[in-house]
């Protein structure tokens, strides 16, 4: 399965919230025949629609295979953002 797939099948399951890389990984497993050998991180880091919103402490988690980072869509992101406070001479 080539990269391009992987991203939009991401995209769609990242549309109903974020989620982290490990939960993303366990799901394309689930959901695909997906070999080990794909960096998920990398993967999601060359769609400018992914956003990378956090890192995780990693506090239970067994192994490195992967950055534990926490993902959305760019439109979550614009969704959710919050408003920027106005300044003393904005009206």
């Amino acid at each position: 399965m080539n990269a391009e797939t992987i991203r939009d099948l991401v995209k769609k399951h990242l549309s109903e919230k974020p989620r982290n890389t490990v939960e993303i990984k366990d799901w394309l497993s689930n959901s695909i025949l997906l070999e080990d050998n794909y960096d998920i991180a990398a993967i999601l880091e060359s769609d400018p629609t992914i956003i990378r919103i956090g890192r995780i402490m990693k506090s239970g988690v067994i192994g490195k295979e992967y950055p534990l980072s926490e993902w959305a869509t760019d439109e979550w992101v614009l969704h959710h953002e919050r408003k920027q406070p106005r300044s003393n001479g904005d009206k």
